[in-house]
């Protein structure tokens, strides 16, 4: 915090030559939790390659390369999550990572200088949620963030003129009588539904605190080390190629969190109505859930926001009635990646998506 990536700069594969003296194959010995072992089968006997990395790596895909979401004792940091990429696709990551990928036994250290301690600090999500009376997302139009580590977006986020202005984008954030400097960030961040961060906001509003939920999709950030560290333990396999030890390999890394492409739509509280002639024309639908801007054009935002898929184009595509339920519909949606967003398995085409629910 691998799909379309883009790799530029990158320094010689350096190859050296070796004999073979025995059928047994020997193991790396690096016991570093960061590390793993390398795949795949001995190919060209007696060779040695030198991991040799690309100046500057940049990826896309989803956040679970990069951030385990899971709790207790396994749980993975970010540098183990991404030394495990290495292993798993080096020819991302060096420039002779085919070869690389062919040698068995090889283990990868990363030191990206995460801190070691939160700064998100106060109450948990859970807590200070329920009492947070505005809510709304990150807006379309505000840029991506390129963040270090999830205490850098804190640090981002507490310059108060910068934390206004993304909430003043946002119709539901929007005091224009809130002073700027009484902008703060507080409490832990709050994540929720594998693709949403909750951030809570506080701004004086004349003699009003405005206690606020602000949700920033994932993919609405770019993870960037500059001089990310990468530490290879070689192996001395008897039989066949082998991997030369390296330490402190630098590299600039990039990595753009991409779209989460499932639905999580819930049936409005209060069951939207139109008419029946328009019942089956899917803008009038659309617009009767709310979704549309005065001039009748999609609002991409709301439709984000009620449906769970981030920083897309969205088109209505079509409406379908139950036959055997009366007015309960299905809508089809189609969704295109803003530029310079992907889905989480890396692509930019559009995808098609359906919202099941009733219409009065």
């Amino acid at each position: 915090l691998t799909g379309a990536f883009g790799i530029v700069a990158t320094v010689p594969v350096i190859v050296s030559s070796c004999s073979s003296t025995s059928d047994n194959n020997g193991n790396g010995n690096n016991n570093n939790d960061n590390n793993g072992g390398g795949s795949g089968t001995d190919q060209q006997q007696g060779t040695t390659y030198t991991p040799a990395i690309k100046t500057e790596v940049s990826l896309s895909g989803s956040l679970s390369k990069i951030y385990d979401t899971t709790t207790g004792d396994s749980r993975k940091n970010t540098n183990e999550m991404i030394a495990q990429d290495i292993l798993s696709n080096p020819e991302d990551y060096f420039t002779n990572g085919a070869d690389l990928k062919n040698v068995q036994g090889w283990s990868v250290t990363v030191n990206g200088n995460f801190d070691s301690q939160s700064t998100w600090t106060g109450e948990a999500y859970s807590a200070w949620s329920a009492n947070a009376t505005f809510s709304g997302v990150y807006a379309m139009a505000s840029e991506q963030l390129n963040i270090t580590s999830l205490n850098d977006l804190k640090t981002q986020l507490s310059d108060s003129t910068k934390l206004k202005a993304i909430c003043d984008a946002i119709p539901g954030l929007r005091f224009s009588s809130a002073t700027a400097s009484s902008y703060q960030v507080q409490n832990q961040v709050g994540f929720t539904g594998d693709d949403l961060l909750h951030i809570n906001v506080t701004a004086q509003d004349g003699n009003n605190t405005r206690n606020m939920n602000l949700g920033i999709p994932v993919s609405d950030l770019n993870l960037k080390i500059t001089g990310l560290k990468v530490s290879v333990n070689g192996t001395n396999n008897e039989t066949g190629n082998n991997v030369e030890s390296v330490e402190n390999l630098t590299t600039d890394f990039t990595y753009n969190i991409g779209i989460k492409d499932t639905v999580d739509f819930t049936q409005p509280t209060t069951t939207p109505t139109t008419t029946e002639a328009n019942k089956n024309n899917v803008n009038e639908a659309l617009k009767a859930l709310g979704y549309t801007k005065t001039d009748g054009s999609l609002d991409n935002d709301k439709i984000a926001a009620a449906v769970g898929i981030y920083n897309c184009t969205f088109v209505a595509s079509s409406i379908q009635e139950d036959s055997n339920t009366p007015n309960k519909f299905t809508i089809t949606l189609k969704a295109t990646p803003n530029e310079n967003y992907v889905w989480e398995d890396g692509t930019r085409e559009a995808k098609m998506f359906h919202l099941m629910l009733l219409l009065q």
